[in-house]
């Protein structure tokens, strides 16, 4: 198995309902999947102001557009971030596939416009088919 791992710094987006493009597929392996990912925020949210995260798969249009939401949404009021607490994304396997030249796309929620402090997104992919 040929894995890879991706490490991604998210910073504060600046606003409400953003779509952070992570990772591009490789065409050299004709895509890969995404096997693990989880999520991490070093500092606590609460009382209404958080923030959520979600997966999504987008074409390799001129334009992209979406393509399948590959996990469920981490954050939010539901769940709130503890300090320095990783969330593990639930991923859907019907997804989790990207062909080559699609994007891994991070959907960024505010709630109460709250927003990540030295947070992280880990990704662990197999490469090819």
């Amino acid at each position: 198995m040929n894995l890879m791992t991706v490490n991604v710094p998210i910073a504060d987006p600046g606003g409400d309902d953003k779509q952070l493009f992570i990772f591009r597929a490789p065409e050299s392996y004709g895509g890969c999947r995404l096997v693990q990912a989880e999520a991490v925020n070093k500092a606590a949210t609460a009382g209404g102001t958080t923030f959520t995260y979600c997966l999504h798969k987008y074409s390799n249009a001129g334009t992209p557009a979406v393509n399948g939401t590959i996990t469920d949404v981490l954050g939010g009021t539901a769940s709130y971030w503890a300090d320095g607490v990783p969330k593990e994304f639930t991923i859907d396997t019907d997804y989790s596939f990207l062909d080559a030249g699609e994007w891994l796309v991070l959907d960024y929620q505010e709630v109460s416009t709250g927003s990540p402090t030295l947070s992280h997104v880990n990704l662990v992919f197999e490469m090819g088919k």
